[in-house]
């Protein structure tokens, strides 16, 4: 376990039987393949929230699975994505977190370690940030000090 992985998860409520029961028995097989490949990024957790990126034949679309009280919702960028089922995509999310939770972005543990963070740490890497994400800019220049 590397400096920048967490040194532990905390547990969401999901079982892989509720994944299961969520789609058809064909989305489930695709799913768990998809779960299990390469083609899958950017995993984070925030809160509830499980997110990741899924590079397909058709385009990168992002998922979204919401995780309270072993009921979920769910979202996903497809163009198969439905409100009712649930596509490939976020079965294989939940499965992905199942599998391999350790391989997820925790922000909430981020943001804790942040908070101890000196302010030049925090400059440096807020400099690093708007390197690679230029976006973030107009946000940083809203903020304002107490």
């Amino acid at each position: 376990m590397g400096p920048e992985t967490p040194a532990y998860h905390r547990a969401l409520p999901l079982a892989v039987e509720q994944l299961e029961r969520a789609c058809s028995e064909r989305i489930y097989r695709m799913a768990w393949r998809y779960a299990k490949s390469a083609h899958v990024s950017d995993r984070m957790r925030i809160g509830s929230t499980l997110t990741a990126k899924f590079h397909g034949t058709r385009g990168i679309y992002t998922a979204r699975l919401d995780v309270e009280e072993r009921q979920f919702r769910f979202q996903c960028t497809c163009p198969l994505a439905g409100s009712r089922e649930p596509c490939k995509h976020v079965i294989a999310l939940g499965l992905a977190w199942l599998n391999e939770p350790e391989g997820f972005h925790d922000l909430d543990l981020t943001l804790t370690r942040l908070a101890s963070a000196k302010k030049a740490e925090l400059i440096t890497l807020i400099r690093q940030v708007a390197k690679r994400l230029p976006e973030v800019i107009p946000l940083l220049d809203k903020a304002r000090t107490p």
